[in-house]
């Protein structure tokens, strides 16, 4: 893609890339000082795409301050290890689940160093964490990321969750995973990646940028006090200056969907930006999720519109799905969408496959 210059110092920006599965954000706090949330390829270069994107506007990866990874599914985390080696002063800040003993025995236990058929996601964390040990930060609800002067305002970049309902939750579940070592039946390598539903562990990340902040909203699903409603209704969440910018959580699915994100987290009509997520029969966002969307937003956008159904004869999809299951498009675009703000008003520039949702 064909990135045009890069911010002025004095304008934040946020950039959500994403294909089909995956997703990346990279955002320019002023002043040439940048914060990266989770990492993803692009699937033309196989470079992960906001190391590509600084790069590409002639930005030195140096001067990131911290990575963010908001939780170690695999559409969050494809090349994290390469782009910690070129950000070479950021720190590694991770979900705070991993800062408990029996959490990261979970994830030595997936690293490759006990079995071999990992998934990719777990091996790219385990990896990061290993070669950064001394600048890995746990972060959890209130956990500071990010604090600094910059072009005279104070920027803050916090965490806000999990919350601690969440982690004790998401811990609860890891342990049950844990090899026993006593010789029986539950001393078995772990060779899968249990599903973690609903989704209580990723980091949901808030920029104060001073005068105005982003949202970015992660996976976190609505599951009580361990999910959206724990940030809203604690005393931290409701101190946050309401952003006019919003990455809608996972994938805009309903299942992360809590009036109060808009009520007390946002600005009325929010910018809204999203990635999509397909793999096999799961789709999102659906079509409802699109319009409940749009509804609240101002304006809102999708990295990439391959959630959306192949353009195909409706005969030949007709046959092809009674000859295989799960059927699913081979090139799924990839594009990404860039909010920035000059002089006090945001506006969008759409590169790629991303497009108007």
């Amino acid at each position: 893609m064909q990135y045009t210059s890069g911010p002025a110092h004095d304008e934040p920006e946020v950039v959500v890339f994403g294909p089909g599965y995956g997703e990346a954000i990279a955002v320019h706090l002023g002043d040439n000082q940048w914060l990266l949330v989770d990492s993803c390829r692009n699937p033309a270069t196989r470079a992960p795409a906001s190391l590509e994107y600084l790069q590409r506007i002639g930005v030195d990866p140096a001067r990131v301050l911290a990575v963010v990874a908001s939780h170690w599914h695999d559409d969050h985390v494809r090349g994290l290890s390469a782009l910690l080696d070129a950000c070479s002063n950021a720190e590694l800040f991770i979900s705070g689940v991993f800062n408990d003993r029996e959490a990261m025995a979970f994830l030595a236990a997936y690293s490759g160093r006990h079995t071999s058929g990992l998934s990719r996601g777990t091996r790219e964390l385990y990896d990061s964490v290993d070669r950064l040990s001394s600048a890995v930060v746990p972060a959890t609800h209130r956990t500071l990321i990010l604090e600094q002067q910059i072009n005279g305002k104070a920027v803050m970049v916090a965490a806000l969750s999990p919350t601690t309902e969440g982690q004790a939750k998401t811990l609860e579940h890891f342990l049950s995973y844990v090899p026993s070592h006593d010789g029986g039946a539950d001393d078995r390598p772990i060779n899968h990646a249990p599903d973690l539903q609903p989704n209580m562990e990723s980091v949901v990340v808030h920029v104060d940028l001073g005068d105005d902040a982003i949202l970015l909203g992660s996976d976190l699903e609505h599951h009580g006090l361990a999910g959206w409603h724990g940030i809203v209704e604690s005393k931290f969440g409701r101190a946050r200056r309401p952003a006019s910018v919003y990455k809608v959580a996972h994938h805009g699915s309903i299942t992360a969907e809590y009036q109060g994100i808009w009520d007390v987290m946002l600005r009325s009509a929010p910018t809204s930006v999203l990635t999509p997520f397909i793999n096999g029969s799961v789709k999102l966002p659906k079509d409802a999720d699109r319009s409940r969307i749009r509804a609240v937003s101002g304006t809102s956008f999708i990295s990439s519109g391959a959630s959306r159904r192949a353009l195909l004869d409706r005969d030949i999809e007709k046959r092809l799905d009674a000859m295989c299951s799960n059927l699913t498009p081979v090139n799924n675009g990839f594009g990404a969408v860039r909010v920035r703000r000059n002089n006090g008003v945001w506006s969008s520039t759409l590169f790629g496959d991303a497009m108007v949702l």
